[in-house]
Formats: structure tokens, sequence, C-alpha cells
């Protein structure tokens, strides 16, 4: 049986965190939260947060 959690879990873990208390999560906090995931998907979600937030590439949807 595959993991319950997945990029999308810690994506929304990471928007739902920033828009209650207006900070974002670090790493440390994350595999509190997601202990049994690989680090690899855990990165993955943090770049989609980062991708929402404009902090990643630079980039704005125009």
């Amino acid at each position: 049986m595959g993991s319950l959690w997945s990029k999308w879990s810690v994506y929304e873990y990471m928007r739902q965190m920033y828009m209650r208390t207006g900070m974002v999560p670090e790493w440390q906090e994350l595999r509190y939260e997601f202990p049994e995931m690989r680090w690899s998907e855990i990165r993955e979600g943090i770049e989609d947060f980062e991708r929402f937030l404009g902090i990643g590439g630079g980039q704005r949807a125009q």
C-alpha cells in the first residue's frame, strides 16, 4: 500500500500555514509533519508552493 501523503499534501500544508500565520513553514517542520515521506517528494511540494508564491522562478502569470 502506498503512502497517504504526496507532494500535494506538503503543498497544501504549506499553503494553509501561510494563510493562517503569514509565515512559510521551514523544512524541519515539514520533516516533522511528514516523517515517512521521502525528502525528494517533500522538496517537490516545497517547489510547487514556491511557484505559487512566485518565489522560485521569478515568473508570474500575466
